[in-house]
C-alpha cells in the first residue's frame, strides 16, 4: 500500500513527514466512442513510472458518469478503477478530474444531454476550439442554468445532480488507496458573465495600447477572433507592463464569479464528497480566465459549520496565449512567467500547496523542448508539483517529452529547500535538511552511475543506494543522511 499524502502549510508530506514532489501527466480521455476511458493496457502505467511520473490527472466525463438523471455507469467507473489499479502497481498517485470543455458533451466534452438546457439557442464554432465560450449562446446559456442549479427534467437542480455524482464516485473508489485527491471541475467558465470579462480586457487595450476613447466594442472584439488580427493582438501585448494592465483590468470581474458562484459549488461539492470520503485532497481550480494570468480570488473550501477543511490544493492552470495554436514564434515566456508569479501570489495567500493541473499542450514543435525546460525551471523555483496536459499517442517521440523526463526529489526525508536539474550535464543538485528519513532522487540515467556520481555535502556517514529500475536507464538514488539542523547539498549525476 503506498503511503498517505497529507498537508503540511504550503508542503505535500507524507504521513510520516517526508516531503513529496508529485510529477506527472494527464490522462483524459474526451471521445465518447471510446467510452471516454482511454484505451491502453497496464504497460503505459509502467512506462510512466519509467519516466518518472509519481501522479497521474485522471479524466472523468460526467456523460460517461451519469447517462440520466441519477443513473450511474459502475461499469465505465470499473474501467477507470482499472487504471487505477495499474497506476497503483507502479507506484503513481492518482487524483480525479471531472472534466469538462465547452460544458457539454455535445459542443465538447462534460454534461450529458439532459443536463444541457439552452432554450435552443444556437451553438457556434470558433476558430480555435475555446472562441466558442465567448461566441456560442448555447454553451453561456447552458453554463447560466448549471450555475443558477436549474432543475433537470426530474425536478432535481444540475448543481444537485453534480454533487450527488460525486459522491457516488468518491464512494466507488473508497478502496484505491492511492487516490489523493479530487478536481471537482476543469477550468469552471462563468457562462454569458464571462464577456464582462472579455470586455474588460478589450476596453483596456483600447484605451492604454491603441489611444482610443470612443470604442466599438463589437468591432475590437471581432479583431480577437480574427486570426491574423489576434495575432497583431499577440504582439501588441508582449509588453509586460501592458499585459499586467489588462489582466488587472479582468480582476473584478472574474472574481466575483469565483466568490458568487464558484466558492458555494465548491463548498457544496466538497460537502457531498466529504459525507463519504473524510480523506484526500480537495483540489481548487480557479475560473478559467486565471490560465492567462487574471488573479484568482477563489477562497479555501469550507464545511456546513463554516470550517475550512485541512486538506486542499491549489490547482491552476497556465498557458500562454498561443495556446493550441502553432504560433510558436510569438509565444511569450515572460507572459507565461506572470501568469505562474500570478498563481504564486494566490498560493501565498491560501497558504496551501500548489501541483499545477495543466500546462504545456504542446505540439511536436522543436521549440517546446526549450520551452518546457522553461517551464520546468519555474516548478523547481517555486518546489511546486505538476501534471502536464496531456499524454497522447506517441507522446514518447514529442521534443517536450525528453524534457519531462527530468531527475528531482520525489521524496525528501526532511524540508526541501531547493533542487534544479541540468539538462545539459544530467546532474540534479537537491537542498534539504534531513530529518533522518530516506531520500528519493528519480534520475533518468540511475543505472549507468555509481555510488562515487553522489556527492553529499554538509554530513557524513550518509547511506546510499543505487536502485535502477529493470531494463531501462532510469531509477532511484536512496540517500538516508543523519538528523541536523545543517543544510545538505546533495549532487546526483556523472560528471564529464
Amino acid at each position: 500500500m503506498m503511503k498517505k499524502l497529507m498537508i503540511d502549510g504550503q508542503r505535500i508530506v507524507t504521513e510520516d513527514g517526508a516531503q513529496v514532489i508529485l510529477n506527472g501527466i494527464n490522462l483524459v480521455c474526451k471521445d465518447k466512442k471510446k467510452g471516454y476511458v482511454e484505451p491502453c493496457t497496464e504497460s503505459l502505467f509502467a512506462w510512466f513510472h519509467e519516466q518518472g511520473f509519481n501522479v497521474i490527472r485522471l479524466g472523468l466525463i460526467w456523460d460517461g458518469v451519469e447517462p440520466e438523471p441519477g443513473v450511474y455507469d459502475d461499469e465505465y467507473l470499473a474501467k477507470i478503477k482499472q487504471q487505477i489499479v495499474w497506476a497503483e502497481r507502479h507506484g503513481i498517485y492518482v487524483f480525479l478530474d471531472m472534466h469538462q470543455d465547452l460544458y457539454s458533451s455535445l459542443y465538447g466534452d462534460g454534461a450529458p444531454l439532459w443536463a444541457t438546457i439552452t432554450d435552443d439557442l444556437p451553438h457556434i464554432i470558433g476558430a480555435i476550439w475555446s472562441d466558442a465560450y465567448l461566441e456560442s449562446p448555447a454553451v453561456n446559456r447552458a453554463l447560466d442554468h448549471f450555475w443558477q442549479n436549474t432543475p433537470a427534467s426530474d425536478g432535481v437542480g444540475l448543481q444537485d445532480h453534480y454533487a450527488a455524482m460525486w459522491k457516488h464516485i468518491a464512494q466507488f473508489f473508497a478502496d484505491c488507496s492511492n487516490i489523493i485527491g479530487y478536481d471537482m471541475m476543469n477550468e469552471p467558465y462563468p457562462g454569458s458573465s464571462g464577456r464582462e470579462v472579455l470586455d474588460a480586457i478589450i476596453i483596456a487595450y483600447a484605451q492604454q495600447a491603441m489611444g482610443l476613447n470612443d470604442l466599438n466594442m463589437e468591432e475590437l472584439a471581432g479583431s480577437w477572433f480574427d486570426e491574423e488580427k489576434k495575432q497583431e493582438l499577440l504582439l501588441g501585448i508582449a509588453d509586460m507592463d501592458m499585459y499586467q494592465i489588462l489582466v488587472d483590468s479582468a480582476q473584478e470581474a472574474s472574481q466575483r464569479f469565483e466568490r458568487e458562484m464558484l466558492a458555494p459549488f465548491f463548498n457544496k461539492t466538497a460537502s457531498a464528497i466529504r459525507s463519504v470520503a473524510p480523506d484526500g485532497f480537495l483540489m481548487l481550480e480557479t475560473s478559467y480566465f486565471a490560465n492567462m494570468g487574471v488573479e484568482s480570488g477563489i477562497e479555501l473550501v469550507r464545511n456546513q459549520d463554516g470550517k475550512i477543511d485541512s486538506n486542499q490544493v491549489y490547482t491552476p492552470h497556465g498557458y500562454d496565449l498561443t495556446v493550441d495554436t502553432e504560433l510558436y514564434e510569438i509565444y511569450n515566456q515572460s507572459r507565461v512567467e506572470l501568469i505562474f508569479s500570478t498563481h504564486r501570489k494566490v498560493q501565498e495567500r491560501l497558504n496551501i500547496p500548489v501541483l499545477i493541473g495543466e500546462w504545456g499542450a504542446f505540439t511536436n514543435h522543436s521549440s517546446t523542448f526549450d520551452l518546457s525546460k522553461s517551464l520546468i525551471a519555474i516548478f523547481e523555483q517555486y518546489l511546486w508539483s505538476n501534471t502536464y496536459w496531456c499524454w497522447t499517442k506517441n507522446f514518447e517521440n514529442s521534443p517536450y517529452a525528453k524534457a519531462l523526463n527530468r531527475a528531482y526529489p520525489q521524496v525528501t526525508g526532511g524540508q526541501l529547500v531547493g533542487y534544479h536539474y541540468d539538462y545539459d550535464t544530467n546532474i540534479v543538485s537537491v537542498n534539504y535538511i534531513s530529518t533522518g528519513r530516506e531520500t528519493w532522487i528519480y534520475h533518468p540515467c540511475a543505472a549507468l552511475l555509481s555510488k562515487e556520481d553522489v556527492v553529499v555535502s554538509g554530513a557524513e556517514h550518509c547511506q546510499i543506494e543505487l536502485r535502477p529500475f529493470p531494463n531501462v536507464a532510469s531509477g532511484i538514488v536512496s540517500i538516508v543522511a543523519p538528523q541536523g539542523q545543517n543544510m545538505l547539498s546533495v549532487e546526483v549525476g556523472r560528471k564529464a
